[in-house]
């Protein structure tokens, strides 16, 4: 079995709605494990790149402070210096995420704040119905075209270990895993590792 297929499986394996409820289970118990994959581009030469996504949705990227927080309740998350890149379809918010530049953003899965050095993407979302059609892609895409405008020397994103589609995702753009961050807490006991190159 090849390390594609077997993702594919552990994907389908760990990240549906039993799944979730209980990775909620046990964190409300004191019990976390979360393994992520740092990936990581330069942003060099990206400012004029030709840009991909379905032709058919408007892709657009707004300063958080000045986007309706009342149109999707994420809206709500990011700060308001944040980039909020969106995707829409017949006005229909399709996809989402954020862009932060320079500032600590709350990682949740690792229970603390991390220092970004450039730009960090998160919160990449596309609405089930409309997943398979690249938008994903493209709003990455786009986030690394405004990190550069912003100034950022490279984009990082932080990817659950099991999160094969978004590992696609940031790889078809350019991301490549550099480290695993690991975290875990066990009723009040915590360890945090660092190992470098990727899983």
């Amino acid at each position: 079995m090849t390390g594609t297929t077997l993702g594919r499986r552990f994907w389908w394996l760990t990240r549906n709605r039993h799944g979730k409820r209980v990775y909620e289970f046990l964190a409300e118990r004191g019990i976390r494990v979360s393994k992520l994959e740092r990936y990581v581009r330069s942003t060099g030469g990206v400012e004029t790149a030709a840009v991909t996504g379905p032709e058919d949705v408007e892709f657009t990227c707004q300063q958080a402070s000045d986007v309706d927080a009342t149109a999707v309740d994420a809206f709500e998350e990011p700060a308001a210096t944040d980039r909020i890149l969106i995707a829409t379809d017949d006005e229909t918010v399709v996809g989402y995420l954020f862009l932060s530049h320079d500032r600590s953003v709350w990682v949740d899965p690792l229970e603390t704040e991390l220092d970004v050095d450039g730009a960090y993407i998160w919160r990449v979302f596309v609405d089930p119905a409309h997943r398979k059609r690249g938008i994903a892609t493209a709003l990455v895409e786009r986030a690394v075209q405004e990190a550069a405008r912003l100034g950022a020397g490279q984009a990082i994103a932080l990817v659950a270990v099991d999160n094969y589609p978004s590992k696609q995702v940031f790889q078809a753009n350019g991301f490549r895993a550099d480290r695993v961050i690991g975290y875990y807490r066990l009723f009040g006991l915590t360890r945090r590792t660092v190992r470098e190159g990727p899983r």
